[in-house]
């Protein structure tokens, strides 16, 4: 019976290879068009659902056979974390009953559907090293097809497929229009931002290790490439978790040199894009005209009015002059916040603060609460010091790079969480668990 399990174990071991691998290529190259759209909601089933739903079997299929009894790194607190989440649901939908039941569940099984992945990564990496530089190889692959596809999408007008409203979120192809920021094969220019500071971030680790000259000047052509393309994109919470995440890898790598190198090729790059330019001197004025009015205010109005009125005349309008840091401010925010107020310990469940937040640390405070915020705390503070350590105890160079690439896109996500729901992003979201699990699966 031995050799028999033995053979099933290998069998469903290496459909789990396979589907992983398919998965890493399919999720950043092929846009988001919905294959199911469910009646009277914005949530649309994709053909990497199902892959992933296939993935599944195949890894409970494998988990059975191995009769695996030590739960992986982060399994315990994933488990807290989706068991809060269905008492936040449950609580949404028997006690405040201000969600649609189907909606609510469906987006616990999302949440639970992106994390899966980093279980299945994490499980074909332990597997060899060969098996994990495969799987690396095929990370870094796929931004070649998204950076052709987006100088095709600028040159040529190769189709746009969005989500950013219901109405393009339908599946329309659409073509790039002046002054519009690019998005490639994601679903909006914010994912196509993300994505492409993730790869940065492996490549400027790359760069950190590498000695020969020819592939030192191969990265740094493919790094300046991704960095235009970045650009394109006009994400200015996106550059901030670049510019971070590479200066990060370059510090703990003590290649400071390189680090001013990278740093200001991302610099010099913001002037090729004038949507860049123009966003950035955007969220300027507003810094310069808080300060003017915070100046402006005289002692006479001060004493007439009360604080809130003044930091209301004050501190609004500067605000305004941006709409995504209005929204954001004015509307995203305090909704979250009136969420937590309404039910402190479980919020008010998944889907009952609209379709974005722009904040997911807010966003988990207002659709779970303090449980549901601690318990996703929890994951990410067991993430990042697992990266931490198994990069100071790595032994192989690609082992190192993995980690240390890893903590670079890390950086990245809890950055630009302040003010992107980068975690509910379902594309980002999956690359990101599966950068993850690749490299906690590393041998310290």
């Amino acid at each position: 019976m031995q050799p028999h399990e033995s053979r099933i174990g290998r069998l469903f071991a290496n459909l789990l290879k396979y589907l992983t691998a398919a998965i890493l290529i399919y999720i950043p190259l092929y846009p988001k068009f919905p294959l199911i759209t469910l009646p009277g909601s914005s949530v649309a089933i994709r053909a990497e659902d199902f892959l992933i739903l296939l993935a599944a079997f195949v890894f409970l299929g494998h988990f059975l056979v191995q009769k695996q009894k030590k739960l992986p790194p982060l399994g315990f607190q994933v488990i807290i974390y989706l068991l809060v989440g269905l008492v936040s649901s449950l609580s949404a939908i028997l006690i405040t009953k201000n969600v649609a039941p189907l909606i609510v569940i469906l987006h616990l099984f999302r949440r639970l559907e992106y994390l899966l992945v980093f279980f299945f990564v994490y499980y074909v990496g332990v597997s060899g090293w060969l098996t994990r530089r495969f799987l690396f190889e095929l990370i870094l692959l796929p931004a070649v097809g998204v950076f052709l596809y987006g100088v095709a999408q600028i040159y040529f007008g190769a189709p746009v497929i969005s989500t950013m409203n219901t109405e393009f979120a339908k599946g329309v192809a659409l073509v790039l229009q002046p002054g519009v920021q690019l998005s490639s094969t994601f679903a909006g220019h914010y994912d196509l931002a993300i994505y492409l500071a993730m790869i940065l971030a492996f490549l400027a680790t790359l760069l950190t290790f590498t000695k020969k000259r020819i592939h030192q000047v191969g990265l740094l052509a493919g790094y300046v490439a991704l960095i235009w393309l970045f650009t394109q994109a006009g994400s200015r919470i996106g550059l901030l978790g670049l510019t971070f995440s590479v200066g990060l890898v370059c510090l703990m790598r003590k290649k400071l040199a390189l680090g001013f190198l990278l740093v200001a090729i991302i610099i010099g790059s913001v002037f090729t894009s004038p949507n860049m330019v123009r966003r950035i001197n955007n969220i300027l004025k507003v810094f310069q005209s808080q300060a003017q009015s915070s100046l402006s205010v005289k002692p006479a109005l001060a004493a007439e009015k009360n604080l809130g009125e003044v930091l209301a005349e004050t501190a609004l309008r500067p605000i305004q002059q941006d709409v995504s840091t209005s929204i954001r401010f004015d509307v995203e925010w305090p909704r979250a916040l009136r969420s937590l107020y309404k039910n402190p310990f479980l919020g008010t469940g998944y889907s009952s603060i609209s379709l974005a937040t722009d904040n997911e640390y807010l966003r988990a405070l207002g659709e779970t609460g303090l449980l549901g915020f601690l318990a996703f705390i929890s994951i990410l503070i067991a993430l990042g010091r697992g990266l931490y350590l198994r990069y100071r105890k790595a032994k192989s160079n690609l082992d190192k790079v993995l980690t240390l690439g890893a903590l670079g896109v890390f950086s990245v996500f809890l950055i630009s969480a302040i003010f992107l729901d980068v975690f509910e992003a379902s594309k980002i979201a999956i690359l990101f668990w599966a950068f993850t699990g690749l490299a906690m699966s590393s041998r310290a």
